[in-house]
């Protein structure tokens, strides 16, 4: 039996089904029992992405063989592994509780911590089985926080030192909807504003911060803010439609009924009457 993240804020996210790290069940089905095995791959991937920019190309052409030959290898050996594409209209779905559906959480996780930072595993910004995500999500003080230190694959155009602003925005607009999430309010971005204040600095850790600032009954508007060194490098405003479990459901039916290609959507409904941030669950 694995100790959850709940119950010992000291273990470290970003040792998570790690070999000799804390454990926490992915129910991804391509995850899903293989958490470490997967876990060990996709670091392995990571670090040949980290560096494939920095490989200066061979004086001699053919001398780049061999490597190609063994990315070849590699690339045929997983190709048979891989999974059927998922369910794309799954990606609306808030993950699955950790550790059954009878916990204390907004969605009854029993593990909120631990179901924050699998979140949504292979999701492009904190996914921990993604090997572009620059970003780990947690829990601190009830608080969701993002970890981070962007790398190359980040790079502003013309700008070796700092990080591109869309990466920073792409962030913000996970970090926030966790946010959200963690007070049991979910929904996809309705609207996303970024203020860059200085800029954010390639190969330095960095921290994501955010929380609900209000909401009505079916719109929540989160803030956060990304500190790096101290310093404030920018700030995001976004809001975001509310789903309850019931709506999520509904809307994952009617879009099935539609097919995939079929984009239609209807007028948004009223927001509904203000809530203060004080009423924030």
């Amino acid at each position: 039996m694995f100790p959850s993240l709940d119950s010992d804020p000291g273990i470290d996210s970003f040792e998570v089904n790690r070999p000799g790290g804390a454990f926490v069940e992915v129910r991804q089905p391509a995850i899903a029992g293989r958490e470490v095995e997967r876990r060990r791959l996709v670091d392995a991937v990571r670090r040949i992405v980290a560096a494939a920019p920095s490989v200066p190309e061979p004086l001699d052409p053919a001398s780049s063989g061999p490597l190609d030959d063994l990315l070849d290898d590699l690339l045929g050996r997983l190709g048979p592994l891989v999974p059927e594409e998922e369910d794309r209209l799954a990606r609306m779905v808030p993950p699955l509780p950790v550790g059954g559906g009878d916990g204390d959480g907004p969605f009854g996780e029993a593990d909120v911590r631990g179901s924050v930072v699998v979140g949504n595993a292979t999701g492009m910004v904190s996914g921990m089985y993604n090997p572009i995500s620059p970003s780990v999500l947690d829990v601190v003080d009830g608080r969701l926080v993002g970890h981070a230190t962007f790398g190359e694959l980040h790079r502003a155009p013309g700008d070796p030192s700092h990080v591109h602003d869309g990466v920073v925005s792409a962030c913000f607009d996970v970090v926030l909807a966790m946010a959200n999430r963690l007070h049991g309010m979910f929904g996809p971005t309705m609207e996303l504003a970024c203020t860059r204040r200085a800029p954010t600095r390639i190969g330095v850790p960095c921290r994501f911060e955010a929380d609900v600032d209000w909401y009505r009954e079916k719109v929540v508007v989160a803030t956060g803010r990304l500190v790096q060194e101290g310093v404030v490098t920018a700030a995001a405003s976004g809001a975001f439609r509310r789903f309850d479990q019931a709506g999520i459901a509904a809307v994952g039916r009617l879009r099935t009924s539609r097919g995939a290609t079929d984009t239609t959507a209807g007028p948004v409904p009223d927001a509904g009457p203000d809530v203060t941030r004080g009423d924030v669950p």
